[in-house]
């Protein structure tokens, strides 16, 4: 029997199975969506101390060598012209699920000098903290900053990899100043690509990606927090289709992943595929979503 949904309580849900395409984390993993609100979540959650063992040395966000890391300092740097445009360089800011302290080297790039990032994993938050970050090993939901710390908080695709979402979420909100501004990025289930795709889906990334919102639940969850003038926008990764292309081509013909959970030849897969996704965010939905949202300043 399949757990009833994590965010709206449904029982209503549809299920599938999905393995770890990329990384080769041994295993099957069930996953539900919610028919109701359109959660996507892997039944059973795994046991917090599980998730340490699907995030192998390789892993993008802990590494500098790899085409995903290549792709995303230029990302970062879009990133940091974004969010200094939000807040300011005099800001405050914490980056959640830091990694190497990749976004945090950019954001100092701006100019930013009041920096800090929390990561789960001991060997990521080493590197940033080599950086020169100021960098807190766990999760958000521990951290002791006080509250009222930060002036923005950027959570790039870390809701989708924690069992509790809404709690880290509504730590991020306590942590915020008044009229501070939460900044993130998660997989968005309301696409095409993810109805075609399933358990070969790109943004899936089992069994990293423990639980999956659409931009529409988001929307709602956020509101439901306290956060406002809540808004989305879709960006041009290409993930969804074409590691969905890579995942389904490994399945079917046992086409071999190397450790950096990319084949050589993906940066063919992205120039495929951005026309498709550049289009799917002027027409509709990508498979991902940013959303931005602020706390209500003081009256």
């Amino acid at each position: 029997m399949a757990t009833a949904c994590h965010l709206c309580g449904s029982e209503a849900v549809d299920l599938f199975y999905g393995k770890d395409y990329e990384h080769s984390v041994p295993g099957q993993w069930r996953i539900a969506q919610c028919r109701t609100c359109g959660l996507v979540y892997q039944d059973p959650l795994p046991k917090p101390t599980d998730l340490p063992a699907f995030y192998p040395s390789a892993y993008s966000a802990y590494n500098n060598d790899t085409i995903i890391s290549a792709l995303f300092r230029t990302v970062y740097a879009q990133e940091a012209k974004r969010i200094t445009r939000l807040v300011g360089p005099a800001a405050r800011i914490l980056d959640v699920g830091c990694g190497n302290g990749a976004m945090l080297q950019a954001l100092k790039a701006r100019g930013c000098v009041s920096l800090s990032g929390v990561e789960l994993d001991p060997e990521g938050a080493n590197r940033a903290r080599q950086r020169g970050f100021e960098v807190v090993t766990g999760e958000l939901v521990d951290a002791d900053w006080p509250a009222a710390s930060f002036d923005l908080i950027r959570l790039g695709h870390v809701i989708e990899h924690v069992c509790d979402p809404v709690a880290v979420l509504r730590r991020a909100f306590d942590l915020l100043r008044p009229g501070g501004v939460i900044y993130g990025e998660t997989p968005n289930v309301a696409c095409l690509d993810f109805k075609l795709f399933k358990q070969y889906w790109g943004a899936l990334h089992l069994p990293r990606h423990v639980i999956m919102f659409s931009d529409i639940n988001l929307r709602r969850t956020l509101l439901d927090l306290g956060f406002q003038n809540v808004k989305m926008e879709w960006g041009l990764r290409t993930v969804g289709w074409s590691a969905g292309i890579q995942n389904f081509l490994a399945d079917k013909l046992g086409l071999s992943i190397p450790a950096s959970g990319r084949v050589r030849w993906y940066g063919l897969l992205i120039l495929v595929f951005l026309p498709v996704t550049a289009c799917q965010a002027v027409l509709s939905k990508t498979a991902n979503v940013r959303f931005i949202a602020r706390k209500a300043p003081l009256s």
